[in-house]
């Protein structure tokens, strides 16, 4: 009796870890098939536009980030940060941006508009530019 009660318990523990094992082997055989159809993942244009798109009345958006180029004082500044934190020197910090949209024409969602994203990148509102999408359709 004890040994069948020892045999079935080292066969449900060589189940578990077999199981477990092949759950860690096709996982992530699966996340990558998934992620490689849908191609490059997402630059942080194409998700504020998706983001913006979702708004009410914003429409079609395109959305172009500036990266300006920093003073003495900036750049001193984030070479010394960096060290301790030992990211990139070649990182850019957004000092602007475009954001064309058919709803622009809206003066109420063009303040939406320059609401959030200012907001979301952390920009002043005087470097957001908002401005309408030509509409082809009327033509």
């Amino acid at each position: 009796m004890e040994k069948t009660r020892k045999k079935t318990t080292s066969l449900m523990v060589l189940i578990l870890i077999a199981a477990s094992m092949g759950i860690f082997i096709i996982l992530p055989m699966y996340q990558t098939n998934s992620t490689s159809d849908k191609g490059s993942p997402l630059t942080n244009e194409e998700k504020l536009e998706q983001t913006l798109k979702s708004m009410q009345g914003v429409g079609e958006v395109k959305v172009y980030f500036y990266y300006g180029e920093m003073t003495n004082d900036q750049e001193a500044n984030k070479l010394f940060s960096q060290y301790f934190r030992g990211t990139e020197q070649s990182a850019k910090n957004v000092t602007g941006m475009l954001v064309v949209s058919e709803g622009a024409s809206d003066i109420f969602v063009k303040n939406e508009i320059r609401a959030v994203v200012s907001q979301v990148m952390q920009l002043p509102i005087h470097r957001i530019i908002i401005v309408p999408m030509e509409n082809k359709e009327e033509k």
